[in-house]
Order: C-alpha cells, then structure tokens, then sequence
C-alpha cells in the first residue's frame, strides 16, 4: 500500500568556507515492501528536477537521485561507504562517513561528512519530517 504525504526536507551543509541550509515541501509516497520503507520524492535543484528513494533498511538507508544529478549514497552509522556521483561538472568517488541516523514514524536524520580522497568537502545533515495536518 502507498501512502501520500507531505514532508519537510532540510539539507544543511557546512564547508570551510560556508554554511548553507535549503528547504522544501515534498509531497512523498511511502510504502513498505519486504521490510523496508521507501519514500519517492521529487526534489528541486535550481530549474532542475530529481526523482529521489530514499530506503529505509534495519541497520542502514539509501539515498538514490536521478536527473541532472545521478547518486547512490549508503549510510550505516560509523561506517565509511563509497559511491559515484554524476553531475554537469562530471564523475566523482565520493567517501561518505557517516555520524549519526536517527529514524522514527515522523523524522529521518542524517549527519555525514562527504570527503572526496583524503579532503573532507563537509559535513552534510539531512532531515525528512513529516508534517502534521
């Protein structure tokens, strides 16, 4: 069964250099299949659209974006995970480590640092709320 609702998505990311916080309202569908959840979003960057998983798993999620920007990003807190990022500027290997997931019926938390080799690039949070009726 799908259900439909509205979300809350915060991406904070600090560099260096700077901070940035962005914000959107989501209509999200959420369904569970083989115990796992899935919420299937689109998201906004700039003019362009991103048909976005996120997966839900026991012991980790995954974050999967298509479109002007092509990514697969695991997280299993503690734990280093690599990936391909694809966008405009080309392809990247990332190393994602991540700090810390929290995960209930209304909130998916998400502290990470992404580090392309040995250079840390940021620390990246990532919050889908619920938001109430």
């Amino acid at each position: 069964m799908v259900v439909r609702q509205t979300y809350k998505l915060t991406q904070v990311v600090a560099t260096s250099t700077e901070n940035k916080r962005f914000e959107q309202t989501l209509d999200v569908n959420v369904k569970t299949k083989k115990g796992s959840t899935y919420y299937l979003y689109t998201e906004a960057l700039d003019e362009h659209k991103l048909k976005c998983v996120l997966k839900v798993e026991e012991n980790r999620v995954k974050i999967r974006r298509r479109g002007v920007i092509n990514m697969n990003f695991t997280f299993v807190k503690d734990t280093l995970t690599d990936t391909f990022y694809e966008s405009l500027a080309g392809r990247h290997h990332f190393f994602v480590h991540t700090n810390d997931i929290q995960l209930n019926d209304n909130v998916i938390h998400i502290d990470y640092d992404l580090y392309e080799g040995d250079e840390k690039l940021g620390n990246y949070k990532y919050t889908l709320k619920k938001e109430e009726k």
